[in-house]
């Protein structure tokens, strides 16, 4: 027998769970990498920093952020090591509560992501990753700037999505 998770779960509960998937492969040709993610979004991105920095990747990366404030940054630390340890890596974030960082950044905004505050590299891949309504608003802008809807990846994630089989 499986529940489904709600508010809260209790000891006995049965949970169904799934393996980590997702349609998001990240492009190994070279191009340029564009990251963007908001709140708990940042997980897929954190990883997939950590396994450029192990492999000590070459290829141009922006990573963009948008939290509340910097201490509710997930992953804060892993991510500015491996943006820090990447040759070709540059780090973005925006706060909606102040625009400052104690952190290496390349740029620190106050308010929701606004991809007209920075460059974005020609020829970019991107993954985005967060709250539907940020991944919406972030794809329909780099849409209306040209950009390829092919080059545009994006990961649903998040608590509020999961589906459970109850067979």
């Amino acid at each position: 027998m499986s529940t489904l998770l709600h508010d809260s779960v209790d000891v006995g509960d049965m949970l169904t769970l799934s393996l980590p998937y997702g349609n998001v492969v990240l492009d190994d040709s070279g191009r340029p990498v564009v990251f963007a993610s908001a709140g708990i979004g940042v997980t897929p991105m954190a990883g997939t920093l950590s396994h450029l920095a192990q492999a000590e990747s070459r290829p141009p990366i922006t990573m963009l952020d948008a939290d509340l404030e910097e201490a509710v940054f997930p992953l804060r630390r892993q991510v500015v090591n491996d943006v820090v340890e990447l040759p070709h890596a540059e780090l973005y974030v925006w706060y909606e509560n102040d625009a400052h960082s104690i952190e290496p950044v390349n740029g620190v905004f106050h308010g929701t992501m606004d991809l007209s505050a920075v460059d974005l590299p020609d020829n970019a891949i991107y993954y985005l990753c967060g709250p539907l309504p940020f991944m919406r608003a972030l794809r329909a802008e780099l849409l209306a700037r040209d950009f390829a809807p092919g080059d545009i990846h994006y990961e649903v994630f998040g608590p509020d999505l999961w589906q459970t089989d109850l067979d």
